[in-house]
């Protein structure tokens, strides 16, 4: 009797514990069940949201290419010239004075370099000897009649200057003043010009002689000269 006493005991006290365990998994299953699943599918919003982001950037970068690409064009322009009266054509690349503040379109058989504080030398390539001095100065520091007076002054030490016509001129048609003039000698020449333009007032003094005959083509590069 006892003994089977013993035996129900024991059997309702495994029967407890399995209901227990049971119990426990079915709590665990159902908390598993409730909480929010991370799964792959709610991280792609954020993937879509990048790509819009990336397709958004794309005209502004296509934009800075742009703006690249207008300013490397602007660095070369073409310049008509005539030399020992045949019409030339050549392409002008930008050339900033290294001194002063003024860039310039030059032809290619040129080279410009500083001569003296507030004096540049465009020189021939071919000849030393032909070359044109520039000379600029912002015209809220000067005037325009001072440096004409300037000019007019070297020219008469020079020899006996000639006014030059607007059509020697005329590649300065966009220049506010200009005036400019020139000594003749037998096969050389000294012309002195003097514009204002761009908020610049520029002194030219140019030597040439028939040889080379490039005082249209200095000309037509000077006519460029523009604050940097």
């Amino acid at each position: 009797m006892q003994k089977m006493f013993f035996s129900l005991s024991a059997l309702l006290l495994t029967a407890v514990l399995v209901a227990g365990c049971t119990s426990d998994k079915t709590e665990e299953s159902d908390t598993q069940k409730n909480e929010p699943s991370n799964t792959p599918t709610e991280q792609q919003p954020a993937t879509e949201d990048k790509a819009v982001d990336e397709s958004q950037e794309t005209p502004a970068s296509n934009e800075t290419n742009k703006d690249n690409t207008d300013t490397s064009a602007k660095t070369e322009q073409e310049v008509k010239y005539k030399q020992k009266g045949e019409d030339k054509t050549e392409k002008a690349t930008e050339s900033k004075s290294v001194d002063q503040g003024y860039k310039m379109q030059q032809l290619p058989g040129f080279t410009l370099s500083p001569e003296e504080p507030g004096k540049d030398m465009l020189v021939s390539n071919e000849n030393s000897e032909v070359f044109m001095r520039v000379e600029t100065v912002d015209a809220s520091q000067s005037s325009y009649a001072d440096a004409k007076t300037s000019m007019q002054d070297h020219m008469n030490a020079v020899g006996a200057p000639v006014a030059l016509s607007s059509e020697e001129l005329a590649a300065f048609k966009d220049a506010k003043n200009v005036e400019g003039y020139v000594v003749d000698f037998d096969t050389e020449k000294v012309v002195g010009v003097v514009f204002e333009k761009d908020g610049l007032i520029t002194k030219l003094t140019i030597h040439d002689n028939d040889e080379l005959d490039l005082t249209d083509a200095m000309l037509k590069m000077a006519s460029t000269i523009s604050k940097k």
